[in-house]
């Protein structure tokens, strides 16, 4: 009897935390699938406007600039590297001391990144003047004026999303891409008209992205408000949390730099392609990333936070367990949705974009990226977890050096793939670098921290969970080659047949979960509080 309750209380917390952190991952997906209709929609409109054309190419490349730095320096490393000790300061020497350090790594970001912003400002303009450029550079680089500036606010609001985190506070931080969205579609319908050209709509829309900057930052600064938090300049540059920072910081940004040094690749080797390329796999992706927001990108959010309380008090056995819920959840959200994008490819893309400037042609293009896209969707989801338990254990080398080797290798699969399958065979590469990337670093995490019997239960889950969502995409396939509602509007019957085939591939999923006893489905149910539903003990 003196055994069987601690037990129990293991048992409880351990719910507890998975339940935890179901909610916040499930609070930070439903912002996020807010974000992510809104940013279908804005993709639509944009669809539309610029199809797949030389201005729409040229302008996305300029907006992977700043994206690439806000990743950098912004939300990626910054707070892979920023919550772990912001955590750690929080939890042992009090809040004041925390508050210096955001104050500090505020100053540090504010000065550094507003050099850089003028001295790449200058840069563009003397490139501009001094030097003959193909049209489309100029054009990129004539977008890039206005769009630059966007990473000061950026890195912001990645610094005020990771102290609201740490404050357990995610609802505020995800609005930040809803604002994004929401600014992006009303430039679409009540700015943009104003321009009589495709180029001079795309610099207003550059404006307008500028602006949502300045207002996503404005939104974080209410809830540091109420927690009693005021943006300062401190310039204790070499305060001890700044220095362990600046340690983690440094291979964090290398780390994150493979991935979108990885993507930049991408859309640089596209060019080669000719006009299209990069607009297709910016639509693609866009697809892709639809599924990854709603559930991977949140659960991935709450982790950090969870694996640094977690390392703080040095439960390795607690961080597995909750390493592996975490991973088998995103598998039974994530690889269905993936077969579901592979079997539903086409109709997905033409039913969503296939109108004014974009074409039959661009609809074949961005399925074809969509698809191979879509094979790696399992290990972008899983990465984000890994990595967030390495960066909580302050061990940002290792992600690094992997993700660097997985760059070398999508380098070379592209030379390869490129030609024969165009930008289908850009995004087949990069899935195949992903899936290498997450597969490797479980492995070495799971070396790192013990227990490795767990590698065996994930490895179960995925075949499972995929071999049951294989079934599903088949079913997804015939039914919706099989079922046809007559409207007056084509789009609509289209819209609604889609609609159904989706509706139904789901409860046939969760119809086969429940027949193959897929093991994450019960165990999902019972923190939800689905008492009826039986789950055997975990051990």
């Amino acid at each position: 009897m003196e055994q069987t309750i601690p037990r129990q209380e293991n048992l409880a917390g351990t719910d507890k935390v998975r339940q935890s952190l179901i909610k916040s991952a499930g609070l930070i997906g439903f912002l996020t699938l807010l974000s992510r209709v809104a940013g279908m929609a804005r993709d639509v409109v944009s669809a539309k406007i610029f199809g797949t054309s030389r201005v729409w190419d040229a302008f996305l490349y300029a907006f992977a600039v700043p994206n690439f730095l806000r990743r950098l320096v912004g939300e990626g490393a910054l707070a892979n590297a920023f919550i772990p000790i912001y955590t750690k300061v929080l939890k042992e020497q009090g809040r004041e001391e925390a508050d210096k350090v955001g104050h500090i790594v505020f100053t540090l970001l504010t000065v550094f990144l507003g050099v850089l912003v003028i001295l790449f400002m200058i840069g563009v303009q003397a490139t501009l003047s001094f030097f003959v450029l193909p049209e489309k550079v100029r054009l990129i680089l004539r977008f890039l004026q206005i769009l630059f500036p966007y990473i000061l606010f950026l890195a912001h609001v990645a610094l005020s999303m990771g102290i609201l985190n740490c404050h357990r506070h995610f609802f505020t931080p995800s609005l930040s891409p809803v604002v994004l969205n929401l600014v992006w579609i009303g430039a679409l319908f009540f700015v943009c008209p104003f321009a009589a050209t495709l180029e001079g709509k795309g610099y207003l829309l550059a404006g307008c992205i500028l602006l949502s900057g300045v207002i996503q930052f404005a939104v974080q600064l209410f809830p540091l408000k109420s927690l009693g938090y005021r943006a300062r300049f401190a310039f204790e540059f070499f305060h001890p949390a700044i220095r362990k920072i600046m340690n983690l910081i440094l291979p964090a940004v290398m780390g994150f730099a493979v991935t979108q040094i990885s993507i930049l690749v991408d859309m640089s080797m596209a060019f080669f392609l000719g006009d299209g390329a990069n607009a297709s796999l910016w639509y693609g992706n866009r697809l892709m990333q639809f599924p990854l927001g709603i559930f991977g990108v949140g659960l991935g959010t709450a982790l950090l936070p969870t694996f640094s309380h977690q390392a703080a008090e040095e439960n390795s056995a607690e961080i597995v367990d909750t390493l592996s819920f975490s991973i088998r959840s995103v598998f039974f959200i994530v690889i269905p949705a993936s077969l579901g994008l592979i079997f539903l490819q086409t109709p997905i893309v033409k039913t969503l974009f296939q109108r004014g400037n974009f074409d039959a042609v661009s609809t074949y293009r961005t399925a074809r990226v969509l698809m191979f896209y879509s094979i790696g969707l399992f290990a972008y989801s899983g990465q984000k977890a890994v990595t967030a338990a390495f960066y909580a254990l302050e061990d940002s080398r290792t992600p690094f050096l992997v993700s660097a080797a997985s760059l070398g290798i999508d380098i070379l699969l592209n030379l390869i793939l490129m030609w024969p399958l165009r930008e289908g065979g850009l995004a087949l590469s990069t899935s195949l670098g992903g899936i290498l990337d997450f597969v490797v670093m479980l492995v070495l995490l799971m070396r790192k921290i013990g227990h490795a019997h767990e590698f065996g239960r994930i490895l179960r889950s995925f075949l499972n969970i995929t071999f049951t969502s294989l079934l599903m995409g088949i079913s997804a396939f015939w039914i919706y080659h099989h079922l046809h509602f007559s409207f007056a509007s084509q789009l609509t019957g289209e819209i609604v047949n889609l609609a159904c085939t989706i509706f139904l591939a789901i409860l046939v999923y969760l119809g086969l979960s429940f027949l193959f006893r897929v093991e994450e489905i019960r165990g999902l149910l019972r923190l939800l509080n689905f008492r009826a539903v039986q789950t055997p003990s975990e051990e």
